[in-house]
């Protein structure tokens, strides 16, 4: 006898729910919250004002973070993979070793942001990267550098210009389209990427 389960969505129990989320935003009056260490995953708080808020170490995965504004916000070592953050505002963020797999950044603003992390397939479609440093840490050097690897991903028409991507592993990046005047790809792994770029 053959038994079909019909596929179930991960079900994910955040720490604090997005009303919780806003009393602390209200009650920080401007000032920046701090989400610290919590697990957050699956909350949605598009559309939130999260600038400069502290996520280290937090559990966003499957997150909603769509069009809020995360600028200057801290995502070191946060768990990202399938969050959205389509849309956001993030100029000037840190993802320092953040987990990235599945992430949507579409539409995203990561001017001037410092993307250190991994994750497989991770979406920059459209996504503005101006001034954004992928490129390797020189102050944190080992045998390894301590670079963005972000194989398969997706920059499909991203504005990357004068981005730093050095050393930055792209294996099967899609970059149809994108703008990398200035860009620095130097030492970067590009193996089966598509370069068909826009200027």
């Amino acid at each position: 006898m053959l038994f079909v389960f019909p596929s179930v969505a991960p079900v994910f129990a955040a720490e604090l729910s997005r009303a919780q989320v806003e009393q602390r935003v209200a009650a920080a009056h401007g000032a920046p919250i701090d989400l610290s260490n919590l697990d957050l995953s699956g909350v949605d708080v598009s559309g939130l004002n999260l600038h400069s808020a502290d996520f280290f170490s937090t559990k966003l995965a499957g997150a909603k973070l769509a069009k809020a504004d995360l600028s200057g916000a801290n995502f070191t070592r946060a768990d990202l993979q399938n969050a959205d953050f389509s849309g956001a505002q993030m100029k000037t963020a840190t993802l320092y070793a953040a987990l990235l797999d599945g992430a949507s950044f579409a539409g995203a603003d990561l001017s001037n942001a410092r993307i250190i992390g991994g994750g497989k397939g991770v979406n920059f479609r459209n996504a503005k990267l101006i001034g954004a440093d992928l490129g390797a840490d020189p102050a944190n050097q080992g045998m390894v550098p301590v670079r963005a690897e972000l194989p398969d991903a997706n920059f499909d028409g991203a504005d990357l210009t004068r981005a730093n991507l050095t050393h930055a592993v792209l294996t099967g990046a899609n970059f149809t389209a994108a703008i990398v005047t200035g860009a620095r790809f130097d030492y970067a792994v590009l193996d089966g990427s598509n370069l068909s770029l826009g200027r």
